[in-house]
């Protein structure tokens, strides 16, 4: 009789253990906008767990196919090895695509230029992406980013810092945290706000979330009684 080294209801049990796991960190980056009431700190947190995840599956998928084996080293090994052998180039465009989508450079809507293809990524596949080139939506295997690399560019257009000026109030901690309660501030990049001497104005420096207007910015603070204009 061959060696066995855990029992089929062990082997269950990693597996449970590996889905539940699997299921509650989905579930946190489900529940992570209703947490975080900031886009800037939703994104960014987003993008961490998306990264956990990508390491996560490959990582749980060796640990249940070493499980496997070891309830039956030589007849699983033999189903592992042929495993492999069938599967290598899908294998290896999975791991190359792990490899790729924790780049930090590499994100939704990124432009990322390959070989002789150039487009905008729209969606991650396990095998590939889908980006959109001028002449219609491409499919490319990470294989092929794997064989010829690839560059990000960086034009994409990015958040201005904006400067708004605040009449007749000296007020700047109210301020400060109205900015804070607002989803429209950028606060990776810290707001300023300076009394200008001599005056009852004070300047505010900040960057606003990507698509947000200043115009909506400057009605919120009217609606808290602030005279906030673009101009002295």
């Amino acid at each position: 009789m061959l060696e066995t080294s855990i029992s089929w209801l062990e082997f269950f049990k990693i597996n449970g253990i590996l889905i539940i796991l699997y299921v509650f960190i989905s579930l946190f980056r489900k529940f992570v906008p209703q947490i975080f009431n900031r886009k800037s700190m939703v994104d960014k947190i987003t993008n961490i767990v998306n990264r956990v995840l990508e390491i996560y599956k490959p990582i749980a998928i060796l640990i249940i196919l070493l499980s496997f084996v070891t309830i039956n080293y030589r007849v699983h090994g033999i189903l592992f090895l042929l495993l492999i052998i069938v599967a290598f180039n899908y294998i290896k465009s999975y791991l190359n695509g792990v490899l790729f989508k924790i780049n930090p450079l590499v994100y939704l809507g990124s432009n990322i230029s390959t070989g002789e293809f150039n487009g905008r990524v729209s969606k991650f596949l396990h095998f590939g992406f889908i980006i959109n080139e001028t002449e219609g939506d491409r499919f490319v295997n990470y294989t092929y980013i794997d064989k010829n690399g690839f560059s990000v560019s960086q034009h994409d257009e990015k958040a201005m810092r904006k400067t708004l000026y605040i009449h007749d109030t000296e007020e700047i901690t109210t301020i400060l945290d109205l900015l804070f309660d607002n989803p429209l501030v950028d606060f990776s990049q810290k707001p300023s706000l300076k009394k200008l001497p001599a005056t009852n104005k004070l300047q505010l420096n900040l960057t606003l979330e990507k698509g947000a207007k200043i115009e909506a910015l400057i009605s919120y603070l009217e609606q808290y009684k602030f005279n906030a204009s673009l101009t002295k």
